[in-house]
């Protein structure tokens, strides 16, 4: 009975570490390692990285060169700035921004092809013994090129979102069937609202947006569309607009309440007395471990 018992848990610790391993793997294609920015990086190009890197990066992988990033995930997000993520090529890094694997999404539609290149600079700023490649101009673009714009129909309540193409006269025309998704800005991120929609022969898709759904102290609410290309097979931007459809809402920020992400003049007052009294616990300890061993001296030498 109990060699079963053992043969089960080596077995669930296999099963554990198998899972780990294939989650930590992370092939890129052969032709993706060989991409190179399609430009020279500038100091510019590091500041708007850094941007970029801030709000979409620094909460898994955190500040670059402080090891502070998230240890709780797995695989593991790691600190861009260590030689593990250093001696990847730039195609390889750009390849992990733009597919994203889980739990890291892809970015692909999230931000702007030279974005993500301007993140890479401002990672390879870490690095001293960098020397980057010569640049290569990407092919011209083959697929479908789409621009939306956004605003609010207030007879029809509904959020409207057109999107228009780029043809090869470089007339822009209505673009049919583009599945569209919006988002709202929330506190820790963005939220989709409502299912995927698809374009018109107008080029429009309708959005119905929740009637109770919190604003700022105006109501006004931070809405995101982007386009839904699983594919790659277009070269889009998200658009973002305030629109003044949400509930009136004074929220206070947040660091401003005590709450567990505020900052330690907010910090809960349940948290403060246990911080508190685990210091006298661990120093009192401390302090009994040396007079004990101060004693067990003396009586060694008595």
């Amino acid at each position: 009975m109990h060699f079963k018992k053992y043969i089960f848990l080596l077995l669930m610790l296999a099963s554990t570490v198998s899972l780990r391993v294939s989650g930590q793997t992370w092939i890129v294609p052969d032709d993706q390692k060989a991409v190179t920015a399609p430009a020279k990086f500038t100091p510019e190009m590091q500041k708007q990285g850094e941007v970029i890197y801030t709000k979409n990066c620094q909460s898994c992988h955190g500040l670059p060169g402080k090891d502070n990033w998230v240890k709780q995930l797995v695989p593991p997000p790691g600190d861009l700035a260590k030689e593990k993520a250093q001696k990847q090529t730039d195609g390889e890094i750009f390849f992990r921004i733009t597919t994203g694997k889980a739990p890291m999404p892809e970015f692909r539609n999230i931000i702007p092809e030279e974005d993500r290149w301007s993140v890479i600079a401002f990672l390879r700023s870490f690095n001293p013994k960098y020397v980057q490649p010569a640049p290569k101009a990407l092919a011209s673009f083959s697929g479908r090129i789409v621009t939306l714009a956004m605003q609010y129909n207030d007879p029809m309540k509904k959020i409207v979102v057109t999107a228009h193409e780029k043809l090869k006269d470089n007339d822009n025309s209505p673009a049919e069937g583009i599945g569209v998704m919006i988002y709202v800005k929330r506190y820790f991120g963005s939220m989709q609202v409502g299912e995927m929609k698809t374009t018109n022969a107008r080029g429009e898709a309708l959005f119905e947006f929740p009637a109770d759904l919190p604003g700022n102290g105006t109501g006004a609410v931070e809405v995101t569309a982007r386009v839904n290309d699983p594919k790659n097979q277009m070269k889009t931007t998200p658009v973002t607009a305030s629109l003044s459809i949400g509930v009136p809402t004074s929220r206070p920020g947040l660091t401003e309440t005590r709450a567990w992400w505020s900052t330690r003049a907010h910090a809960p007052i349940a948290l403060l007395l246990t911080y508190a009294f685990a210091f006298v616990i661990v120093w009192g300890l401390i302090l009994y471990i040396l007079i004990s061993i101060l004693k067990i001296k003396k009586l060694s030498h008595a």
